[in-house]
């Protein structure tokens, strides 16, 4: 019996990680995407500066 509380334990361990895997990636995702705006700002700026 003991051999299953481990196994739970296992089974509740991988999946902590992997929601805390997910967790740290939608945060890096949520960056790139906040600094692609920051680009898309600058290039549309530039753009617009150099029809003038």
């Amino acid at each position: 019996m003991q051999g299953v509380t481990y196994l739970v334990a296992a089974y509740a361990i991988v999946w902590v990680v992997l929601f805390a895997y997910l967790a740290v990636v939608m945060m890096r995702i949520r960056g790139v995407r906040t600094e692609l705006a920051a680009v898309e700002e600058l290039v549309r700026e530039q753009s617009g500066q150099e029809e003038q």
